[in-house]
């Protein structure tokens, strides 16, 4: 129970039993949260109800199916246990969350995104930023094998523990720069999720994914303006590109990331 618990059980007390349910959505994340099923398997099962309702403009792109292999796998992870247990009664609202070092866990709706546009449908899927773990836990519900990259040592350290605690035994974190040339070998993917923006996709990404693979991260020419971006490997040399949201990350950082006057500029 985390230190807003008497402040949410005071709005519950005052809310109106003739009132309507506010829906999940971010201009009134308080109504929600009255509202809201006290346990956390109560408040997770409705923002995945939302979550549907709004992917549902996504599924003529990515594919019904992708959706709904991401949703299923979103509905197993308890998004309480990856951010800090002071705020552990916010964590199904709809909003990222800060987690330490500059870095955020994501909006609940990107993370569904993320996955649903990668679908690795049971292969190999390289998470670049694990920040607290929380994608890499969704992904590894649609994979057989999950490698997080972190670039930040602390994260990785702590999510890495967290995630063998929780018992996400096909997951391996390691501290490093995913996008780093030479990290991996040449197609070893089948697919890429990247939590941080930059203004192309990194070289070595390409590389190390698989002919038929997709990558997904958010691409634009400075922070503020970003698309999430989806890559498909068709050939060898041939790869395809697809804008599927405008979106806004932290900036990818390492060789590869944003320069200064990229995130300034953002």
């Amino acid at each position: 129970m985390g230190y807003l618990a008497e402040t949410i059980a005071a709005l519950r007390a005052q809310r109106a039993r003739d009132a309507p349910t506010p829906s999940w959505h971010e201009d009134a994340p308080a109504d929600w949260l009255a509202w809201a099923p006290e346990s956390f398997a109560g408040q997770r099962a409705a923002m995945m109800e939302a979550l549907r309702e709004r992917l549902e403009r996504l599924t003529g792109t990515l594919g019904r199916a992708a959706v709904d292999r991401a949703l299923s796998a979103m509905a197993q992870v308890e998004r309480e246990k990856f951010i800090c247990p002071w705020i552990e009664d916010i964590a199904y609202l709809p909003m990222p969350h800060d987690i330490g070092l500059g870095q955020t866990i994501s909006h609940p709706e990107m993370v569904a995104v993320l996955a649903a546009a990668a679908d690795p449908r049971g292969g190999d899927v390289l998470d670049v930023g694990t920040g607290s773990g929380y994608q890499a836990a969704v992904l590894s519900g649609m994979a057989r094998h999950v490698t997080s990259v972190e670039i930040l040592e602390p994260h990785a350290r702590f999510s890495g523990e967290r995630l063998r605690r929780l018992g996400f035994a096909n997951i391996d974190v390691m501290a490093g720069d995913g996008a780093a040339l030479g990290l991996f070998e040449e197609e070893r993917f089948d697919a890429i999720v990247v939590a941080a923006g930059a203004r192309e996709v990194p070289a070595a990404l390409c590389s190390a994914l698989r002919i038929g693979g997709r990558l997904v991260m958010p691409i634009g020419p400075m922070q503020g303006d970003e698309h999430l971006v989806l890559t498909e490997r068709q050939s060898s040399r041939e790869f395809r590109h697809s804008r599927l949201c405008p979106t806004r990350f932290v900036p990818l950082t390492g060789r590869f990331g944003r320069s200064p006057m990229e995130c300034l500029q953002g």
